[in-house]
């Protein structure tokens, strides 16, 4: 029997809209220009030739990078998340607040500063949603143990008060670690050595699973334990994504060669009966290999710059992968392939695609190589 979508069983109203699939990039305009913009594309009606116009356009002069990241019908912007300010007395001040822009209404508003030690998407960091709320890893500097000290912290909406021209009005804010007063979640010592290599959400939506070089870890979120799955990582790089009808997680097969895996989801833990640690789920690989760039193409001399591919999960067994892809001739010029596709196992068992496969390849430009860009489906 097939596990059901958990996204869908905790927002039916998300399940019924009509979603769209929505592209943050950063873009060069002449006139010195420099930002960031976020398009919003129809996946039933994608344009051929050039990307629509941007709902969000905002300007980023100093070329510092910026993170994206996504819960429920909201994309969370992170300015210049690797860098902190300096005060007079040359001690850090708080990073700047992140912008907050609603899909549904298209209103930007400003979100909550983001924590001390976030690691944004720098070494494999995962970003991982869970219903309502976001779990990011941060890594400050212990002064009692003199150590690099790694916590899983938790964005999520909170009820406080507001007070305005003397009257206090309850809103629903976002905040940082509002989590019943949980402190950060630590993770186990061993994954202070490598960072993150590839996460996945359970189809429970309430457990994490992590993997390093050598390790793979589960966190339940409801009371903050981690526990050890097996010494073996996940067959992945950076995100998978469950789907019931595979009955599988699927994601970007480790060494990004262009191929797409799945495999099935392990046990939370390893038996509490035995020592012995269960085995790495069998992974299984699609044939087609769905990266676009070209070694021979003369416009992109040895491939051109693969600056990243991402894969996003649209439901029912339908995925996307973005692949960003840099002209080496001049650095500045830079071409997106957006490509989509499902995902069934053949009479062998063996993971194929389905339905049509759909690509669009659109020149962009690009301001800084510090970010290809995010995608999102909502």
């Amino acid at each position: 029997m097939k596990r059901p979508r958990r996204s869908e069983e905790q927002c039916p109203y998300c399940a019924k809209r009509k979603k769209h699939l929505y592209l943050a990039l950063d873009e060069r305009k002449q006139g010195g220009y420099l930002g960031f913009s976020i398009h919003k594309l129809d996946t039933d009606n994608m344009e051929e030739d050039a990307l629509p116009e941007p709902v969000l356009r905002f300007a980023a002069p100093d070329r510092a990078p910026m993170a994206f990241t996504a819960v429920g019908t909201s994309i969370f912007i992170a300015t210049s998340p690797h860098l902190r300010g300096r005060e007079g007395n040359h001690q850090e001040a708080p990073r700047p607040p992140t912008l907050v822009y609603d899909t549904e209404t298209g209103a930007l508003t400003i979100g909550p500063r983001l924590p001390d030690g976030y690691l944004g998407d720098s070494g494999g960091a995962p970003t991982v949603v869970d219903g309502e709320r976001l779990y990011v890893l941060t890594d400050l500097y212990d002064d009692d143990l003199r150590q690099r000290s790694f916590s899983l912290r938790v964005l999520s909406r909170t009820p406080t008060t507001s007070s305005w021209y003397g009257s206090e009005t309850a809103i629903m804010a976002w905040s940082w670690n509002d989590d019943n007063g949980a402190p950060p979640r630590r993770p186990p010592p061993c994954m202070g050595l490598d960072l993150v290599t590839s996460y996945a959400l359970h189809p429970d939506g309430r457990t994490i699973f992590m993997s390093t070089t050598g390790f793979t870890w589960s966190l339940d979120t409801r009371d903050g334990v981690w526990k050890e799955v097996g010494c073996w990582p996940l067959p992945f790089t950076g995100q998978a994504y469950f789907d019931g009808d595979l009955d599988a997680w699927v994601g970007l097969r480790r060494g990004e060669d262009g191929y797409v895996c799945c495999c099935r989801v392990p046990s939370r833990s390893r038996s509490a009966t035995t020592t012995r640690r269960q085995p790495p789920p069998e992974c299984k690989m699609l044939k087609d290999k769905l990266f676009l760039r070209n070694d021979d193409d003369s416009k992109y001399p040895k491939g051109g710059q693969h600056l990243k591919t991402t894969l996003t999960y649209m439901g029912d067994s339908r995925f996307c992968l973005v692949e960003n892809v840099m002209n080496t001739s001049n650095g500045l010029d830079a071409t997106l392939n957006v490509t989509l596709f499902g995902l069934r196992y053949d009479r062998n068992g063996d993971l194929c695609t389905k339905l049509r496969r759909t690509t669009r390849s659109y020149a962009v430009s690009k301001n800084t190589r510090l970010f290809s860009h995010a995608a999102f489906w909502m």
